[in-house]
């Protein structure tokens, strides 16, 4: 498929694992550069190696080009502009932003808060 994303640069929160990453495969796939965002390090590196396995005709070289990593913890408003601030800085503008970032946390109806 063809969707025209040839050199965008989309952002995606929560990135390393699950949906956040079958899109970076999606992106890169449509020839995106993508700037991956989650809290922790390890995860992103992890994930750049499973994309690389899962783009067998991209040179790891290339991907490399392509792929920028950021760990931030996107509930702090500090850390989340300071990874947007990076992310601008390394590939210009953000074209498409996928907000992945988040884990399910089971909280009963009367003990939800704003805050939750």
């Amino acid at each position: 498929m063809q969707l025209e994303l040839t050199g965008q640069h989309v952002l995606i929160t929560g990135g390393s694992k699950g949906i956040g990453w079958a899109c970076a495969l999606g992106f890169l796939q449509e020839g995106a550069r993508v700037s991956l965002v989650s809290r922790c390090s390890a995860h992103l590196a992890a994930a750049v190696v499973q994309l690389q396995a899962a783009l067998t005709d991209v040179e790891p070289s290339a991907l490399q080009s392509r792929v920028h990593t950021l760990a931030a913890d996107m509930c702090d408003p500090a850390s989340a502009l300071r990874a947007l601030d990076a992310a601008e800085a390394h590939f210009g503008p953000v074209d498409v932003l996928v907000n992945s970032a988040g884990a399910a946390r089971r909280t009963p109806v009367d003990e939800l808060t704003p805050d939750a």
